[in-house]
């Protein structure tokens, strides 16, 4: 396959990486220098002054008697040997207002002793000299910095010339480094996950790194190949499935016409026709089972890729370093939701699938699809607007869940599909009676459009109008298949009405019970949930794997819990016997002994014991209703199914610190 070239933001980020390791090496190297130059300054200064205070001390102690007797020629003498030093420019002997002796360097000649106080190229000393304890007279002298400034010129000169070469140097093998452990590798990923964002899961993962990088490839691959796999099974179980039902209609037929004909075969046909059902039974319980093995198996890597990018994102990043995160956010929650899709299309086919009845405001629902909508159409510059008719009721009975969820759905296909124009959702009312009322929702874009000979097809599931929209747009056709069953759960239809070129409206209509204001529940107000601060828990992490392992560790650092990882069952269960935890969190398929046993292991010796049970989660990557049913009868708390994000983890955890479980979450909701 051939590579893409590589975007001007890549080489963006190259330079400005130059630039700041450019910066801080030199900031770091300079600012030695700079503390070595004024260091050897200060050392030069005082070597200078000790040396002016030795001669100005030698005075003191040799001048005395010359001075007191009036011998000028001594006081001459010693001048003359002061001068030997080439520091020295100006001495002098003073005794009353008498100079007995002074004598400077040639080029000052003819200047006083006041000339070099006020230098600051000159080091001045004046002392008295004494007999008896008497003033008798002054030696004054002038020590020159002339050889210290060149002195220190020289080594100013020499030091940033070594602290440039230090700097070339460093820089140029930090900037090696980082573009052979860093850039390079994250460019390439990031090539390979936007490539499989589009839609293109054949793109090539280079997963040789052997650090965090090449963690997150291999699992990113790992997933791609996961989804590439469920998807062409997934047809194949359909295809083996719909010729099971079609040999069972066959069959029933024949039997039937049969039965007609001769009566004495009754027996025979009607033991082929349960053969037969128990057939395609097993066929759709094999499905199922396929299915939620390949749900594990998918969550469970997707776990440490949605942990890991909602980590690097809290983290400080570059701009381009957050888009990079932010394609890996996306292309993992895209692939989630293709997953809940497949699980929600088998729950279906299924009938494991159930809507709840309960009270709710239409207008809360809408302001809050249409909110989530409005940010998509902003990114494309679409107009969008939800409107609901007057005489629509403000609160109706019915599964609130399940009608967000095929608004989504429409509500997102318009956007997805359309490129200039706007988006319009209306509600109105098709039809009343004394019990309820049958809504109907449209959804009008001005996109790319259906042609009329594939309006029936894109409600089937994996179809799409044509064959280059998946390529072009992505997505796998289950959201119109998914919201059809879901509209006929509700007791309504959905149809469609498009003109290729000009823009589609989706149609559909669900029914739902009204009363009169007296019989509405008054809910009780929803109030916020306070983010308080973790409790100090001492948690026990029932994980064999190292990433989602990594992942939990990662989210409750900074906070006041302290984690213990153990990487199969029979050696969590034991480490706990030796007490000392306030939480477990529990994954359910592990080696030498799984999370179901592990749980119940746990319960019967705390029941032994005579203690208070610890709270245990659930935090597995089996996400089906009745997995988290297993979790609860085999003695968890609470249910988390992977991937799990830091929010939900640390709302749980705040939950059962409280003394709350899902069973009493249950019982407060019904």
């Amino acid at each position: 396959m051939q590579h893409r070239a590589r975007l001007p933001r890549a080489d963006s980020l190259s330079r400005r990486a130059k630039l700041a390791q450019l910066a801080f090496i030199s900031a770091i190297v300079l600012v030695f220098s700079c503390a070595l130059i004024l260091f050897n300054a200060y050392r030069l200064h005082v070597r200078l002054s000790e040396r002016a205070d030795s001669i100005a001390h030698l005075a003191r102690t040799s001048l005395a008697s010359a001075v007191w007797q009036v011998d000028y020629a001594s006081a001459r003498d010693f001048i003359d040997a002061v001068l030997q030093d080439d520091t020295v420019a100006f001495a002098q002997v003073v005794t009353g207002r008498e100079v007995m002796a002074a004598k400077s360097r040639p080029r000052f000649t003819g200047h006083g002793y006041d000339y070099f106080t006020k230098d600051r190229r000159f080091i001045t000393k004046s002392v008295e000299i004494r007999k008896y304890g008497d003033w008798i007279g002054s030696f004054n002298l002038a020590v020159t910095t002339e050889g210290y400034v060149q002195e220190m010129a020289m080594y100013v000169g020499l030091t940033f010339a070594l602290a440039g070469l230090l700097i070339l140097t460093l820089t140029l093998a930090a900037v090696r480094y980082m573009r052979k452990h860093f850039l390079t590798p994250l460019m390439d990923l990031e090539e390979s996950a936007t490539t499989i964002a589009d839609g293109n899961l054949d793109a090539p993962i280079d997963t040789s790194a052997s650090n965090e990088l090449g963690s997150l490839a291999r699992a990113i691959d790992d997933m791609r190949q996961s989804v590439r796999h469920l998807i062409r099974d997934l047809q194949e179980a359909n295809a083996k499935l719909q010729n099971h039902q079609n040999s069972l209609e066959s069959t029933v037929k024949e039997r039937t016409e049969e039965l007609k004909r001769k009566n004495d075969s009754l027996n025979g046909a009607l033991e082929q026709v349960r053969r037969a059902k128990q057939a395609a039974e097993v066929a759709n319980a094999a499905k199922s089972s396929f299915l939620a093995s390949m749900s594990h198996e998918i969550r469970t890597p997707m776990n440490a890729i949605l942990g890991m990018a909602d980590i690097l994102w809290e983290t400080e990043l570059s701009e381009d370093q957050a888009r990079y995160v932010d394609v890996f956010r996306t292309a993992g929650e895209n692939l989630l939701e293709i997953l809940d899709d497949i699980l929600d299309l088998s729950k279906i086919e299924a009938g494991h699938l159930t809507l709840e009845k309960t009270w709710f405001p239409l207008t809360e629902i809408l302001d809050r699809t249409c909110g989530v909508i409005q940010t998509k159409a902003s990114k494309k510059g679409l107009g969008l607007s939800c409107v609901a008719a007057p005489e629509v009721p403000a609160r109706i009975n019915g599964d609130p869940t399940r009608l967000r969820q095929v608004l989504f759905n429409l509500l997102g296909n318009a956007i997805k599909f359309t490129d200039a124009g706007s988006v319009a959702m209306n509600v109105d009312i098709a039809s009343r009676d004394d019990e309820g009322v049958v809504l109907h929702f449209s959804i009008t874009d001005t996109g790319v459009g259906v042609s009329g000979d594939k309006l029936g097809a894109i409600f089937e599931a994996f179809t799409q109008a044509d064959s280059s929209t998946t390529r072009q747009f992505g997505g796998t056709g289950l959201g119109l298949a998914i919201s059809k069953e879901l509209v006929q759960m509700m007791g309504g239809r959905i149809w469609a009405e498009s003109t290729p070129g000009k823009g589609s409206t989706f149609h559909f209509t669900a029914r739902f019970d009204t009363a009169r204001p007296e019989d509405v529940p008054v809910p009780e107000p929803v109030r916020p949930p306070e983010e308080d601060p973790l409790p100090p828990l001492n948690v026990l992490m029932f994980e064999d794997s190292r990433y989602n392992a990594f992942v939990a560790q990662t989210y409750l650092e900074g906070t006041p819990c302290r984690m213990t990882v153990v990487e199969d069952g029979r050696s969590g269960v034991e480490l706990f016997k030796k007490g000392g935890w306030d939480l477990v969190l529990m994954d359910i398929q592990m080696p030498v002994m799984d999370g179901f046993e592990a749980t119940r292991a746990i319960r019967e010796w705390e029941r032994a014991q005579g203690l208070d049970p610890v709270p245990i989660v659930a935090m597995t990557a089996f996400a089906m209703d009745d997995d988290a049913r297993r979790c609860l009868e085999a003695g968890a708390d609470s249910h988390l199914p992977k991937p799990v994000k830091k929010s939900a983890l640390f709302a749980t955890i705040r939950r059962l610190a409280a003394g709350k479980t899902d069973q009493e979450e249950e019982t407060d909701h019904a």
